[in-house]
């Protein structure tokens, strides 16, 4: 992510085999656009400050640093200042990206421009399905319509574009879409939602059990967080990401282990300093044993892959 945002040089890390620029660079001169900014790790945060207040770059592996004029746009699905109460989000990043706020309420509150949006759905339904030998729009019964309009849509206009889609390919030739077929249809997309409540929680309470207040770098600090956890760990101990702990369903040992061994590697990587030479020595190894490592680690995980998709094929 690092080096897609802010460029690298030649030789900086493994596979940078020539100097590219970084996004930033790229946009000199006009808009950068960052998608869900709530989701970047905390130790990518703090890099993004001085970019942002100074409108300065460093490539990676080089110590000079290249100028920009960059207006930045971002946005995010999460609750940012909650996020900065739980340490999960820097408030000086904030507070340079809030120059002007723009909130896009939910569909829930603009109930009344339900309607509009059904009709403009359903001709572009309409357009989609060529194989109709027929160009009438699709007809909605009062009853349901009234029922699309004043049903909850967890993923705001999106999921009623995808509603509106997949009532458009049940019917007919110049049937109408009827109140039974939207309930239907609303029933299993909250059904749908509630198991994915279910798995959101789920996930949330084994990141809440595993979670460590880090600083930037990701040492560990016992003081820092009463997590059950902190029973097993010591100062400068590296905690790995949870991922490497969970053995998934239907997973071999020999895609547990290349993607844990990767997984392991970069996190070490990350709380080293982000060089592979220091990475190797808290690991004990050599810099071409630890390239090794994690080449052979990634081409095992593509291998795998590869094999997966080529068995989904069938």
């Amino acid at each position: 992510m690092e080096a897609e945002l802010f460029g690298h040089r030649r030789g900086a890390f493994t596979g940078a085999d020539h100097e590219r620029k970084g996004l930033f660079e790229e946009a000199d001169g006009g808009i950068l656009f960052l998608d869900e900014i709530g989701d970047i790790p905390l130790t990518l945060q703090n890099r993004l400050l001085k970019p942002i207040e100074e409108k300065q770059v460093k490539r990676i592996g080089s110590n000079q640093y290249q100028t920009f004029d960059v207006q930045i746009i971002a946005a995010t699905s999460r609750n940012l200042p909650a996020m900065i109460q739980q340490c999960e989000f820097r408030a000086d990043l904030y507070w340079r990206l809030a120059v002007l706020s723009i909130e896009a309420s939910p569909l829930s509150t603009r109930r009344q421009d339900i309607p509009a949006m059904i009709g403009l759905f359903l001709r572009q339904a309409s357009e989609l399905i060529s194989a109709r030998s027929y160009t009438l729009p699709f007809h909605v019964q009062d009853a349901a319509l009234e029922v699309l309009c004043n049903a909850d849509y967890p993923g705001n206009i999106r999921t009623l574009r995808n509603l509106i889609y997949t009532l458009a390919s049940r019917v007919s030739d110049q049937e109408p879409i009827s109140l039974e077929l939207v309930q239907s249809l609303i029933a299993a997309l909250m059904k749908d939602q509630e198991h994915s409540d279910t798995t959101n929680y789920n996930r949330k309470l084994a990141t809440e059990i595993s979670k460590s207040r880090l600083d930037a770098d990701l040492r560990i600090d016992k003081s820092a967080d009463e997590s059950p956890v902190r029973s097993y760990i010591s100062d400068g101990d590296i905690m790995l990401p949870l991922e490497v702990r969970i053995l998934r369903r239907g997973e071999t040992f020999r895609q547990w282990t290349a993607r844990a061994k990767s997984c392991s590697i970069e996190a070490v990587r990350s709380t080293t300093g982000g060089t592979m030479k220091a990475a190797a020595e808290r690991l004990g190894l050599t810099h071409g044993s630890l390239k090794g490592h994690l080449h052979r680690a990634k081409r095992a995980q593509n291998e795998l892959l590869f094999d997966f998709k080529k068995e989904s094929n069938y």
